[in-house]
C-alpha cells in the first residue's frame, strides 16, 4: 500500500485526515512548520507535525505543555527557599525540544521572581530546507537528509515508515535519495543553493521570546562547557541512559556544575505522558559535586552519576 503525506496547508484547511487506513500518522512535513503558526490551533499542528519527525541523532523534537506540572510546583518551593525574590535570577534550561515545558516553567517562575533572565535552549534546533521544482529536502546543519518531500509523499529518513506496511514507499523512496537528491545536496554544499532556515521552537515559545524579553530562545549542547554561570540550570527528559555513554554522562555534569553559580541549583527530571510521575530531584551544587535536597518518584535515572560525580 501507498502512503501519501501532508504536503501544504492547504489540505490541513482543508480538513484532511490526519491517520490513513491502517490507522498510522501521516507524515506532516516539516516544511510546513513555519506557515501554521499564524493559525489558532498553531501548537496543535506544530506538535502533529514532530510527532514522526527526529533531528540527525533520532532524538524528537516534540513534547507537551503542561508536562511537569507538579513537578514544577514543587521544585519552586525549593528554589523560593534558596533565593530572595529581589534576586536577578539567572536560569538555563537545557534540551527543551520544542520549549512548550519551558514556557510553562517560565510563566510560573516569573511570578516569584520578576528579575529573571529564562534562557531556553536545544541541541541545533534548526533545519535547513532545500528547493528544486517539488523536490523539497530538509537536512540538519551537518547537511543530513532528515526528509524529501515529493508530493504526494513526505518521507521521513531518519524514522521511516514500516517496511511491512509500506513498502513500495521504501522503493520510491531511495529511487528519489539516491538519483534525484544528491544533485540538490552537492548544489547546496557548492553554494549553488541558498537554504530555507527552520526554527523549530513551538509557536507558544516563539511568541513568548517575542513579546517578553526575559525569556530567550538559543542553542545548547550539553555536552559542551556553559558560557556562563546560572543559579539554576534545569535539565528534563534528556539525561537518559539511551541518550549518552557513561563518560558523556560525566562530561555532561562537569559542564553544569562548572556553569552554576556557588550553591546554584540543578533540577532534573523525566517521565513519560503529560501529567504522569515525573522521576528526578532537584540538586545543589557542592565545592565537589552535588547534594540532593529533594527527590520525586523513584529519582533521577541518572541518580548513581549524580551521586558517583566529583569534580
Amino acid at each position: 500500500m501507498l502512503k501519501t503525506g501532508i504536503c501544504n496547508l492547504s489540505q490541513i484547511k482543508n480538513g484532511v485526515k490526519f491517520k490513513d487506513l491502517f490507522g498510522k500518522e501521516k507524515n506532516l512535513s516539516i516544511t510546513l512548520y513555519d506557515q501554521i503558526c499564524q493559525e489558532s490551533n498553531a501548537d496543535e499542528l506544530a506538535e502533529r507535525i514532530l510527532l514522526l519527525f527526529s533531528d540527525e541523532r533520532g532524538a524528537y523534537k516534540r513534547t507537551y505543555a503542561k508536562r511537569f506540572e507538579e513537578f514544577d510546583q514543587a521544585s519552586l518551593g525549593h528554589i523560593k527557599g534558596y533565593f530572595e525574590e529581589k534576586t536577578s535570577l539567572y536560569i538555563h534550561d537545557a534540551a527543551v525540544s520544542d520549549g512548550r515545558t519551558a514556557v510553562d516553567f517560565f510563566e510560573k517562575t516569573k511570578e516569584l521572581f520578576p528579575k529573571l533572565e529564562y534562557l531556553a535552549s536545544d541541541f541545533n534546533p534548526k533545519v535547513y530546507v532545500l528547493e528544486k521544482g517539488r523536490l523539497k529536502v530538509t537536512v540538519s546543519h551537518t547537511a543530513k537528509i532528515l526528509e524529501v518531500l515529493w508530493p504526494p509523499f513526505v518521507f521521513n529518513t531518519i524514522k521511516r515508515d514500516s517496511w511491512r506496511y509500506y513498502p513500495l514507499n521504501h522503493f520510491i523512496r531511495l529511487a528519489i535519495q539516491y538519483f534525484i537528491v544528491p544533485s540538490l545536496i552537492n548544489s547546496y554544499q557548492r553554494g549553488e543553493l541558498k537554504a530555507k532556515e527552520l526554527m523549530l521552537f513551538a509557536p507558544s515559545a516563539l511568541n513568548r521570546a517575542r513579546t517578553d524579553q526575559r525569556f530567550i530562545l538559543g542553542t545548547h549542547n550539553l555536552l559542551q562547557p556553559f558560557n556562563r554561570q546560572y543559579h539554576i540550570i534545569r535539565a528534563m527528559n534528556v539525561l537518559n541512559i539511551s541518550y549518552f555513554t557513561k563518560n558523556e554522562f560525566f562530561q555532561v555534569l562537569r559542564n553544569i556544575h562548572s556553569g552554576l553559580l556557588n550553591d546554584g541549583l540543578f533540577i532534573t527530571g523525566s517521565n513519560q505522558d503529560a501529567g504522569s510521575l515525573v522521576n528526578g530531584g532537584v540538586y545543589k551544587k557542592t565545592a565537589n559535586g552535588f547534594e540532593q535536597i529533594w527527590q520525586s518518584g523513584t529519582g533521577s535515572p541518572i541518580a548513581n552519576y549524580i551521586s558517583q560525580f566529583d569534580q
